[in-house]
């Protein structure tokens, strides 16, 4: 945590490859909310071999695997894709692990698992040279049935259909990353398997639970969505997990593996140390959802107001900073319904919603999204700070005031929230976008 002495402090907020800077006067207790670099590991390469012998709550991945099994190795779209291929070649160590245990290339089932995500760049990201090295490759497409086996029931009421080239194989491993999440409180863990190699029906029934009383933002064991997640993984028989944390840059930090229930628990602590800053909630939160994602409405809210909303007391006041000089989004922006666009799915309140997404009326990855973002702007006073959304259409959105730069709509928020008024500030760069208030859970 780095708690800010009660002085005038100025800040700089990323804008669009710019920057506007704020002036926080002396006398409001200030805090910000910061990303911790923890030093890279000098071989992640020895660090991964490690963890594949000595797991967490399960034999090494040698004793797992004999000559003649089908082996699947499952990796997301989030850092792992090339850190398995193009940039660090760690799909090859894997590989050669399961040589040297009897399994080779040609029964290795190498399965690019995004859930409902795009396919941007992966053969790319992976890269040549690990694609043709595998017996398979296979990109996942939640949307494609014959591509899916049904494979029963989770203990929630989710009906499960899994990617048939990972059903098929006698062991599967996976291969994630684990930083803060709407969607299951943290990625790696269980997520390789629901959303990563779900169909869409299931994917769509586990997102639905996303509306919870409480954020879901930073929860493990005490979030629905995450346990559905991994009772379908359970279920499918996600044999071995390995999951790496990481630095600003991407690089490892640390790596853990073994059970992925066990590991991603094990991992947790050093996971809130990265990611997390223990705040008081604040009277206001002054966010900005990191350079890169400030150019459209549209996806900077996901995760960074959800954030806020920790930060802040029940009745704060939330600024988030968003230049959006792309406007609402790039293109037509994220599908929702043949009738309704993403645009006017976040002009919905977040019943309106919830209703919508239960009656299967949209899709539930896009409302699940907006419906995060609309549950806060529907309890909580938000200003927009921004140059590139109507003033009228942000009212429409759910924004409480549209201000042209960050010190007005501070200074709005201090004059409504009293001389004393405390201050949470998160202005993150880059990869660390996911940084948050302190949560346990």
């Amino acid at each position: 945590m780095v708690l800010i002495e009660t002085r005038a402090r100025r800040f700089t907020v990323p804008w669009a490859g710019d920057s506007r800077s704020i002036e926080v006067p002396a006398g409001h207790p200030t805090m910000e909310i910061t990303f911790t670099n923890l030093p890279p590991l000098a071989d992640p390469a020895a660090a991964l071999r490690h963890a594949m012998d000595h797991p967490t709550a399960s034999p090494p991945l040698r004793a797992l695997v004999r000559p003649g099994n089908r082996v699947a190795l499952l990796t997301g779209d989030r850092i792992t894709d090339y850190m398995l291929g193009s940039r660090d070649g760690l799909g090859h160590v894997i590989l050669d692990y399961l040589n040297a245990a009897g399994v080779p290339d040609s029964d290795i089932t190498l399965v690019f698992a995004p859930g409902t995500h795009a396919h941007r760049n992966i053969d790319e990201k992976l890269g040549p040279a690990l694609i043709g090295r595998v017996g398979r490759y296979v990109r996942h497409r939640a949307d494609v049935d014959e591509d899916l086996t049904f494979i029963g029931y989770t203990p929630r009421g989710n009906a499960l259909w899994v990617n048939r080239a990972v059903t098929e194989a006698d062991v599967v491993v996976g291969f994630g990353e684990i930083s803060p999440n709407t969607h299951g409180g943290w990625t790696g863990g269980g997520k390789m398997i629901l959303p990563g190699v779900a169909g869409q029906a299931s994917i769509e029934h586990n997102h639905r639970q996303l509306m919870l009383p409480s954020i879901p933002l930073g929860l493990a064991d005490g979030n629905p969505l995450r346990r559905d997640m991994e009772d379908a993984a359970a279920l499918l028989g996600l044999d071995f997990k390995i999951d790496v944390l990481v630095d600003e840059h991407a690089r490892m930090v640390d790596i853990v593996a073994g059970d992925f229930v066990a590991a991603h628990r094990a991992a947790l602590p050093r996971a809130r140390q990265i990611w997390m800053t223990p705040v008081e909630p604040a009277d206001i939160c002054l966010f900005h959802p990191a350079d890169w994602r400030d150019r459209t409405l549209e996806g900077s809210m996901f995760i960074s107001i959800n954030g806020a909303d920790l930060a802040t007391k029940d009745d704060g006041v939330i600024i988030a900073c968003v230049a959006a000089v792309n406007g609402y989004s790039d293109g037509p922006g994220m599908p929702y319904s043949a009738m309704m666009s993403s645009r006017d799915a976040l002009k919905l309140r977040a019943e309106e919603l919830a209703r919508s997404m239960i009656q299967g009326h949209g899709n539930a990855r896009t409302g699940s999204i907006h419906f995060a973002t609309r549950h806060v702007l529907d309890r909580k006073k938000v200003y927009l700070v921004t140059e590139g959304i109507d003033a009228g259409e942000a009212r429409e959105f759910g924004f409480s005031g549209v201000y042209a730069d960050p010190q007005s709509a501070l200074n709005a928020a201090m004059e409504e929230k009293g001389n004393r008024s405390s201050i949470v500030v998160n202005t993150p760069c880059g990869l660390c976008w996911r940084q948050m208030p302190w949560r346990e859970g």
